[in-house]
């Protein structure tokens, strides 16, 4: 690669971006500091961007290195960064992973924020680290963690793993008002999920009939739900309504 006399970080960033292929997209970010030595230093912004490329193809090791290099470098570490690592950590399966860096944050002088705390928290509920989701959601409150519609959710999906918590993932979506928030599509369709997988379609038929009187459009996840669990529970006459109401809605099914 031919480089222009002098560069900014602005130029490097572009080159990344232009770049399809993450091993080249590496080689263009290390040639620039190797070309011009003499002074020309990645910004913040421009170890963002490798380090999210990395985690968008699952090199983490390389995409941690970068992290630490940025500390060592002492450029601020920015939380979105960290944000990445949490998301692509659970996309990964890797909970473990996304709770050990959150626990190292401070170290790169970078606080959590309700975002961090909640993206954790989702991590290990989503891959059933159901004991250390409990635990880390109490410390998210100890620590002062304001509830909101993201967190609440997470929760509500957290009880919803099992048929022994679900009257409480219902109490919590009944006082969800109490914290200044509004269930959205996200929270029936959770709620609807559990509820059929528990053999209580009729609970879960009843929530949807609440979404329409909340003007919350169902998805075709609602959908999917309730007609599996019509199915599951031998109602197939129900099943083939709602589908037919699906269709009639213009709802594409997603099987």
């Amino acid at each position: 690669m031919k480089w222009p006399r002098t560069i900014t970080p602005q130029h490097v960033q572009k080159l990344i971006r232009a770049e399809r292929d993450v091993r080249k997209a590496v080689l263009i970010f290390d040639s620039a500091t190797a070309e011009y030595s003499s002074g020309y230093r990645h910004d913040a912004n421009t170890f963002s961007l490798i380090i999210s490329r990395l985690l968008a193809a699952n090199q983490f090791e390389p995409a941690l290195h970068l992290l630490n290099r940025m500390r060592d470098e002492n450029l601020d570490c920015p939380e979105r960064v960290f944000v990445s690592f949490f998301k692509s950590y659970s996309r990964a399966h890797r909970p473990l992973d996304a709770l050990r860096l959150f626990q190292k944050m401070r170290e790169f002088n970078c606080s959590p924020s309700p975002i961090s705390y909640v993206s954790v928290f989702d991590a290990l509920v989503s891959e059933n680290q159901m004991n250390l989701a409990h635990r880390f959601y109490r410390f998210m409150r100890k620590m002062g963690v304001s509830q909101n519609v993201v967190s609440i959710n997470v929760l509500i999906k957290a009880l919803c793993k099992s048929a022994d918590t679900l009257d409480s993932a219902l109490r919590v979506f009944r006082k969800m008002g109490d914290h200044g928030c509004v269930p959205d599509c996200y929270t029936y369709n959770t709620l609807i999920n559990g509820l059929c997988s528990s053999g209580k379609v009729g609970e879960a038929e009843e929530l949807m009939k609440e979404m329409g009187e909340r003007n919350i459009e169902p998805t075709v996840v609602t959908y999917s739900c309730i007609i599996h669990g019509f199915c599951k529970a031998g109602q197939f006459d129900d099943a083939v309504k709602r589908l037919d109401e699906m269709n009639a809605r213009g709802i594409e099914p997603n099987v």
